[in-house]
């Protein structure tokens, strides 16, 4: 099978696109906007970028020609948190993936705690096992949408205690991460193992 961008229409490349980039972690990102309303919303199109400094892309698409409220508060404000999703978690993730008026708070429509962050104003998720504060390093418009590329420098991570390995370093079994893939489906990491680069 092959498929010709150029010659197929977009609701096929959209179907199939998100069937093969997969599997995809999940950052649900927490902003409040310029009115001081929090907003929590996943997102797959996600990805590092650079370790030094630490920056991560998140990319996000327009409703009706609109940025969505995640990407308007952090264009407005410049702040966010990303937390990594869980396998525990999943049904609360899709719950706040829900298309509500920018005036109503996930966190509480979810029945999610909050904590309050330390260099950042949108509060954190206490549940959450990793956090990450950020502040915008870079907006781009890409695409024909266009849609949004936000790229957000981390500034401060928070790590559960308890997902430490006897290394101190974090340990994906005991994280136990929610990955997207395609449609309404979802993965969680059943099998890890190890392969030694070569030199």
């Amino acid at each position: 099978m092959e498929i010709n961008i150029a010659e197929t229409e977009q609701k096929e490349i959209t179907s199939f696109f998100y069937r093969i980039l997969i599997p995809r972690p999940i950052a649900w990102v927490s902003t409040r906007s310029k009115t001081g309303i929090d907003n929590l919303a996943p997102f797959s199109f996600y990805g590092g970028v650079s370790a030094n400094p630490p920056i991560v892309s998140l990319g996000i698409g327009r409703r009706a020609g609109k940025h969505k409220d995640t990407a308007q508060n952090l264009i407005d404000t410049g702040e966010c948190v990303i937390h990594l999703t869980s396998v525990e978690l999943s049904e609360k993730v899709v719950q706040t993936s829900a298309e509500l008026p920018p005036e109503d708070d996930e966190f509480e429509i979810a029945g999610l705690e909050k904590t309050k962050s330390t260099d950042v104003k949108p509060p954190r998720m206490k549940d959450a096992k990793v956090a990450l504060e950020g502040k915008l390093y870079r907006h781009l418009e890409v695409g024909n949408g266009p849609g949004d590329m936000l790229l957000v420098e981390i500034v401060r991570i928070h790590i559960d205690d308890d997902i430490l390995d006897e290394r101190g370093r974090p340990d994906p079994s005991k994280l136990d991460p929610l990955a997207r893939l395609g449609g309404r489906q979802y993965a969680s990491l059943t099998e890890a193992w190890e392969i030694i680069r070569p030199d």
